[in-house]
């Protein structure tokens, strides 16, 4: 993976690598405080940065012109935009629900923020998961389908993407196997789906 670019807004490291995308190229957003996708990645970011990255440094020429493009004519950004991302609090595990916390009534997941109907005590459910079990007991709320879910292989393999370990090409190595310069396994959908749903 190459580093493009580096922003401190989530939204327009997203943005971004949405524009990329929609010119021909792959490109994904990776969190400093998330686990990378390569170990040697994980170890040359900064916390809480969010670096622009593209599969093959191939690309880099482009990548860079249409990232130039990008910064030149920026998009607007609703300041309330992370309000209109809602969990499915319905793909949450029962046992997580917690109870209120001034009657110690349990929860209806249809009411996640309060007062309680029983005592009238104001809770945040949301809240009061994360701070119990921390924001992974959440992730099922948050979850889709994999970003490449309805590409063919053949669409897949399509798209350049060097070697995560050496940098080498993969072209016309299949969808997964191993890296004939260095030996490292690949798995496109996995780097790809890790490159966008991150």
């Amino acid at each position: 993976m190459l580093k493009i670019g580096s922003f401190h807004s989530s939204a327009f490291a997203h943005l971004a690598a949405a524009h990329l995308r929609e010119n021909g190229l792959m490109a994904g957003v990776i969190d400093g405080s998330m686990s990378a996708i390569t170990h040697v990645m994980a170890s040359t970011l900064n916390k809480g940065a969010y670096e622009l990255v593209i599969p093959s440094k191939r690309n880099e020429t482009l990548a860079r012109e249409l990232l130039k493009q990008f910064e030149t004519n920026p998009p607007e950004i609703d300041p309330d935009w992370e309000n209109d991302i809602a969990p499915d609090l319905s793909k949450l595990d029962r046992k997580l629900i917690p109870n209120c916390p001034g009657c110690d009534w349990p929860i209806m997941i249809a009411r996640p923020l309060g007062p309680c109907q029983r005592c009238g005590t104001k809770y945040d459910v949301l809240d009061m998961i994360f701070q119990t079990h921390g924001p992974e007991a959440l992730a099922p709320c948050y979850e889709t389908e994999p970003p490449l879910a309805n590409m063919t292989d053949a669409q897949v393999c399509d798209i350049a993407i060097d070697c995560p370990a050496c940098s080498y090409p993969l072209d016309g190595l299949g969808v997964r196997g191993h890296c004939p310069e260095c030996g490292a396994r690949f798995d496109r959908r996995e780097l790809f789906n890790g490159l966008l749903g991150a």
